[in-house]
């Protein structure tokens, strides 16, 4: 990999680390030129009402990438919890099959048993998002301490 493309990575990683710190240097440096500018009254204005709006869309866009980033963190949360339990449940099976004998009906339904509870669990983890979580919050928000309901 060339030392350009290195550096670029570096800073772009640098960057999106530190994103709100940022876009808040740039809000205050624009702040800090538009005081020390020679404007007249309705320039003084018109640039007040520039950097307002600046503020708001920088204010917008953090709220944005922080919600990006929540939204890959939960991601990396499931795949990491699914892959977790995914394992066990693998391992609960192999030892359901192992138990029951394959004659045995009441074995057999047992064992289905088993194995619907497995894709049931591993279905719902594949579902767990941020969404997923307000509405389970919701729906228990008065059995379920520290709820955001």
């Amino acid at each position: 990999m060339r030392r350009s493309a290195l550096l670029r990575r570096r800073v772009r990683a640098s960057l999106l680390e530190h994103f709100e710190l940022f876009l808040t240097i740039v809000g205050v440096l624009l702040a800090i030129t538009f005081a020390f500018m020679e404007l007249s009254q309705g320039e003084r204005g018109l640039a007040n009402v520039g950097l307002v709006w600046l503020q708001g869309f920088l204010i917008w866009a953090v709220h944005r990438h922080s919600w990006f980033r929540r939204r890959a963190l939960v991601k990396k949360l499931r795949d990491m919890l699914q892959d977790r339990v995914n394992n066990q449940l693998t391992v609960m099976l192999g030892v359901a099959e192992m138990r029951v004998a394959p004659a045995s009906e009441d074995g057999r339904l047992d064992l289905e048993r088993a194995v619907l509870a497995a894709r049931t669990v591993s279905s719902e983890l594949e579902h767990l998002s941020l969404e997923s979580l307000r509405e389970w919050e919701h729906r228990y928000r008065k059995s379920v301490p520290g709820a955001l309901a």
